[in-house]
Order: C-alpha cells, then structure tokens, then sequence
C-alpha cells in the first residue's frame, strides 16, 4: 500500500474500532517513510486546566506508535497489532492542537521486523512519538513496544 492508502485503512480501522481516537477527532496529517503525524482538536482533549488531557495525550501517543508499527507491517489485513509496554513523559502542558510524531522505523529495522513476522508469525517493534508545544517544542515523549501478530485465518 502507498502513503495514501495507509492514511485511508488507518483513519478507516480508527473509525470502525477504536471510539477514542472518534472521541478525540484524531486526524493524520502525515504518512511517509520518515513519520506518522496525527492531530487532535483542544476541545474535546482539554483538562479542567484548559490544558490538553494527559490521556488525550497518551491515547494520541499510543495510536501514533500503534498504526507506525501497522504501517511496518506492510499488511493490515495480515497482521493484527497489540502495544506491550508504553512509557510517557509529560515535559509542559500543551495548549491548542495536539500534534503527535512517530518516527517510522529506519530501513533496516523494519526488514528485520518482517523477517520475523515471516518466520515466527510475530515480531516486536519500539517506537518513539513526540507530542509538540508551543514553540515547537516536545511537551511529552512516549516510548511503546508494539507486538505485530499474524491474524487467526490469515
């Protein structure tokens, strides 16, 4: 799948399956070789602060780190993904959007991950994802271990 179908089975699985991220009004805003980028309105992920929601924040983390691993896989229709481990860390409250990176794996990494995939059926991959502040600078970090799963039947 090219960049474009992977934003539209994302936003589709997101959709169909997690009412968070429709919660949220979670939006890719960028899919390519280098990064996952996802945004989600003040709103409906403000605190009584007027901050944004430290779960708002992970939860948009967590999907960041979650559909970069579904991406690795190179088959969402083979691969179910399930996050093992995840660690975040909040650096300063962010107010207005709320935009979270993850760093698509490099080249060599994710040729490991489907050799594994191909020869055990499961492979674990570590993703990192940023969550920008004012400035542009990271308010918070999050660190998951995704588990890439073959699919009962496939």
């Amino acid at each position: 799948m090219d960049s474009d179908a992977w934003t539209r089975r994302l936003a589709t699985l997101w959709q169909d399956s997690i009412p968070l991220a429709t919660a949220m009004q979670v939006e890719i805003r960028r899919l390519d070789a280098q990064q996952l980028q996802l945004a989600a309105p003040p709103g409906p992920n403000r605190n009584h602060m007027g901050s944004a929601f430290g779960g708002s924040l992970q939860g948009l983390a967590t999907l960041a780190g979650w559909g970069a691993t579904l991406v690795a896989t190179g088959d969402a229709e083979r691969y179910r993904v399930v996050v093992r481990d995840a660690h975040m860390r909040f650096d300063t409250p962010v107010f207005g959007e709320l935009v979270a990176e993850a760093g698509m794996p490099a080249a060599a990494a994710i040729t490991a991950f489907r050799d594994a995939l191909a020869s055990r059926g499961r492979a674990r991959l570590t993703v990192t994802v940023e969550i920008r502040g004012a400035g542009d600078t990271p308010a918070a970090r999050f660190a998951g271990e995704f588990v890439a799963l073959e699919s009962s039947g496939g």
